[in-house]
């Protein structure tokens, strides 16, 4: 009997354990699928963060390159806008600058200047915003002349017409002229204008009144030069490389036909400004000016040049100097 069961028992045993080796089999594949499926999540999300880390830093460049782009068009656009208003502020100023560009041609070339003098410079000041506005403003100077040494000189001409007062009070020149002006605001520097003025009347007739013009502090003609003078010499500093630029300073009343009564130097501001009224008055500034500093520096001055000479200058050599090329 015990014989007859032995068969039968191992024939139970080998079911067990074919039925463990079954069971161990599919856990062992259940468990490789599981780790398949989560190395394919790994790999399924390591794949889309890369996707998105590419799509931000695609967007990113994407986004840089527009404002790249949008910035080089507006500094174009600035650039074009500044470009015409220079060019319409050169063509309205060489109209009036013609006659006041000869004079000093004359005076120096009696002087014995060497150098070149540029009419009409106009220029983006450094560093200097229109008020209340983003945008940069256009200066010029009537006149300004470098010397073979490099020095500066800033000419501002006035063709101011009537009667004309500099750096004097009008009861100075005469008792008539007291009641003018309130004389006691009259602080250098300070200019007073009287001219003629034709209206129309009753009946339009014309009448003939005098009109009193005050220009003092920021709007007085030494005052006005003198601050050209500085932006000057910080746009040369800036674009030439040429540290410490200097432009001294000089006010031109180039109207043959006005009357003049003026203080030949204005000394209201930390520099000195000439005051001239006349081809012989202004003939003897620029010498004055030239021998200030008459020794050639043909590398400072050229730099000078080049730096001012594009500002839509009309550009003469006067005595020995030649143009750089």
């Amino acid at each position: 009997m015990t014989s007859e069961l032995v068969p039968w028992v191992v024939a139970g045993g080998l079911a067990v354990v074919v039925v463990v080796l079954v069971l161990l089999l599919r856990r062992h594949q259940t468990t490789a699928r599981a780790e398949r499926d989560a190395a394919e999540r790994i790999r399924r999300d390591e794949l889309a963060r890369l996707e998105a880390e590419h799509r931000d830093a695609t967007a990113r460049i994407e986004a840089d390159r527009d404002a790249q782009v949008a910035t080089a068009e507006g500094a174009r656009r600035d650039a074009l806008t500044e470009a015409e208003e220079s060019r319409a502020l050169a063509r309205t100023g060489m109209k009036w600058e013609e006659a006041s560009e000869q004079a000093v041609l004359r005076a120096c070339r009696a002087a014995g200047v060497n150098g070149v003098l540029m009419t009409n410079v106009v220029f983006v000041p450094v560093g200097e915003t229109e008020q209340n506005s983003w945008r940069k403003f256009v200066a010029q100077a009537d006149h300004v002349l470098v010397s073979d040494s490099g020095r500066g000189l800033v000419i501002e001409s006035k063709r101011w017409s009537g009667i004309v007062f500099d750096g004097r009070r009008p009861s100075e020149v005469h008792p008539a002229f007291r009641n003018l002006v309130d004389e006691s605001s009259l602080v250098p520097p300070f200019a007073v204008q009287v001219r003629s003025r034709q209206v129309l009347g009753h009946e339009q007739e014309a009448e003939h009144w005098w009109q009193v013009r005050v220009a003092a502090k920021g709007a007085s003609p030494a005052q006005q030069v003198r601050v050209q003078a500085r932006r000057l010499a910080r746009f040369v500093d800036e674009h030439t490389g040429v540290a410490r630029t200097w432009f001294d300073t000089c006010v031109y009343y180039s109207s043959p036909s006005a009357s003049t009564f003026v203080q030949p130097e204005d000394r209201s501001g930390t520099v000195t400004t000439s005051i001239v009224t006349n081809d012989h008055e202004l003939q003897s500034a620029l010498a004055a000016w030239a021998a200030k500093d008459s020794v050639p520096n043909r590398a400072r001055a050229d730099a000078g040049v080049r730096g001012l000479a594009g500002q839509g200058a009309h550009a003469i050599t006067v005595g020995a100097y030649r143009l750089p090329e």
